[in-house]
């Protein structure tokens, strides 16, 4: 499971995954990012600068690469949105067909899934009010994270109705749809198949099947991380909001506790002195008001 590091001052992610590590920054002015990674307990690192597009209706990040390179030694793969692809074969005599086939698309505008880059996404989102108002992110938050819960609760039906099938959750690192009981070695691929066909096809494939279950296969994978990411940043963003409003509610409480001290002790002075309490009382308050004001306008012209 991936750990997420959120440094908001310097619009920037660490993320620290099973296997390697990384240092996303964002430009929002410019929507761009760039990704440096490195295996862990490695010296070889990777470099890569994106763009981004924001559609909002429906809520979605494209993405194109336009910069790609690592090193030891300094190689660039991508320059300008365009794929190096002599000087790849110069530099590697065994380059891939898949590496430079996944290198074209990339430089291609692709939507962002919400299951390969959460993260990314979100974060992307929450700077860009312009586009995506606040009020419309949080929304957009709740609404992904009921989809998914709901998602969940339907491939957990199809599991209890189906029970005799020996299949269940198998909540790990990533979410899977396996048996309960070990399975014999001869008999993995024919089960394998059985689940594809009766299980993540119907339930994942929503071209394929009415009983889709409103997530992509890849988001049921990654639900768990995708659900307490979410509840993080809703979490986050509700703080300040409470403290505002317990702020004002004591800044009142303090107004109204200060007005009846003073009526108070404009009542005890009434005693000693023969005039009537309100009009104490409303003295007072002139006083404080005329206090206030010139104090600030000296303050003022002393300042100049």
């Amino acid at each position: 499971m991936k750990e997420i590091k959120i440094l908001e001052e310097e619009n920037s992610i660490l993320v620290d995954d099973k296997y390697d590590v990384s240092d996303i920054e964002f430009f929002p002015e410019a929507k761009k990012f760039k990704v440096d990674s490195s295996l862990k307990d490695d010296v070889f690192y990777n470099y890569s600068t994106y763009e981004y597009k924001i559609y909002p209706d429906p809520i979605e990040v494209s993405v194109r690469l336009l910069e790609k390179s690592s090193e030891p030694p300094k190689e660039f793969s991508v320059k300008d949105g365009v794929v190096l692809e002599s000087e790849m074969k110069k530099d590697n005599s065994f380059l891939f067909k898949d590496h430079l086939e996944s290198l074209s698309k990339q430089v291609k505008w692709n939507k962002l899934e919400l299951s390969r880059a959460y993260e990314v996404v979100l974060f992307i989102l929450s700077k860009h009010p312009e586009i995506i108002s606040p009020e419309e992110y949080r929304r957009y938050l709740r609404h992904t994270e009921q989809r998914i819960k709901a998602g969940l609760d339907k491939v957990d039906e199809k599991l209890k109705k189906e029970k005799d099938s020996g299949l269940h959750i198998n909540n790990n690192e990533c979410k899977s749809i396996w048996y309960s009981e070990e399975i014999p070695e001869k008999e993995y691929k024919e089960k394998a198949e059985y689940v594809e066909k009766n299980f993540y096809t119907p339930l994942f494939d929503e071209k394929l099947s009415e009983e889709y279950s409103g997530i992509s296969r890849e988001e049921f994978y990654s639900s768990f991380e995708i659900i307490k990411h979410i509840d993080y940043l809703l979490n986050k963003k509700e703080i300040p909001q409470v403290r505002e409003s317990n702020e004002k509610i004591s800044k009142t409480k303090g107004i109204i506790i200060s007005l009846l001290l003073t009526l108070f002790i404009s009542w005890v002075v009434s005693w000693f002195v023969d005039i009537n309490p309100f009009l104490i009382f409303v003295l007072v308050q002139v006083i404080a008001f005329l206090q206030g004001f010139i104090g600030g306008w000296i303050g003022h012209w002393l300042g100049k």
